[in-house]
């Protein structure tokens, strides 16, 4: 009669590495280690543990978009911190009396060579709640895209330099006595680097370029409108855009493969 057979030695329950006293049965999707429930973290399918959730975020954070430019993850932190600077300048001004604030502040051609500090200060003085209102909506509505396709940095100097543009644009076309206030220029800056992402996007940008024309035009015939800051906002914005373009080897003219 021959012995009978022993069993096969049993394996060991799987524990977490991080934590070798938890037994786990859940693995992780990418490196299939054993994850405990303190070290999981919930996938589109399944699990990642800690350290693959966290290599996982490193690679989206250095990740580009089909422009070439880093992808900004996350919240549009650069918009949301101009409109807070737009409002709380507006609120501020309230409190000091809007007309003298406007004095002070705005962009008055024949006070920039000794107070130059008005080109950039006059880009967040409005004159009204609409006013600011409707800046900041589009300020955010193309900002908060803008940001994220950009990166925070390439945006932030988009915005600086359509804020620039226009003032520069006041100061060549606009009478010398006149007093200039508002977002306008910058948020018109915007509207031509859109209009070139969505271009080499092959998305539909003749219904955004008709309203940005529709808006320029509109500067023309209603009294207290900036025109002047408008154009010089639009043609620095494209421009910049343009640039920004050619630095990460890209043709502003040249369309995207999709």
């Amino acid at each position: 009669m021959s012995e009978p057979t022993q069993g096969a030695p049993q394996q060991a329950p799987p524990v977490c590495p991080r934590h070798p006293d938890r037994v786990s049965y859940v693995r992780c999707q990418r490196c299939e280690r054993p994850a405990c429930p303190q070290c999981q973290v919930p996938a589109p399918v399944g699990v990642l543990c800690v350290d693959c959730a966290r290599a996982a975020s490193q690679a989206a954070r250095g990740a580009r978009t089909g422009l070439g430019f880093p992808r900004a993850l996350g919240r549009p932190y650069v918009t949301i911190g101009i409109i807070v600077a737009n409002v709380a300048f507006y609120v501020y001004g309230m409190g000091a009396g809007l007309s003298r604030w406007h004095a002070t502040y705005g962009l008055w051609p024949a006070l920039t060579d000794q107070e130059p500090w008005r080109w950039l200060t006059s880009g967040f003085v409005h004159g009204s709640l609409w006013h600011i209102g409707i800046n900041m909506y589009v300020l955010y509505q193309f900002g908060s895209q803008l940001e994220q396709v950009m990166g925070r940095l390439r945006f932030g100097i988009l915005y600086g330099v359509s804020l620039v543009g226009g003032s520069a644009a006041i100061q060549v076309l606009a009478t010398p006595n006149s007093l200039h206030v508002g977002a306008s220029g910058a948020v018109f800056g915007m509207f031509g680097a859109y209009g070139i992402l969505l271009y080499k996007l092959k998305l539909p940008w003749q219904s955004m370029a008709t309203t940005a024309g529709l808006w320029l035009a509109v500067g023309f015939f209603l009294p207290g409108i900036s025109w002047e800051g408008h154009i010089g906002g639009l043609l620095l914005g494209t421009l910049t855009m343009g640039v920004m373009l050619r630095l990460v080897g890209q043709s502003p003219f040249t369309r995207v493969r999709r």
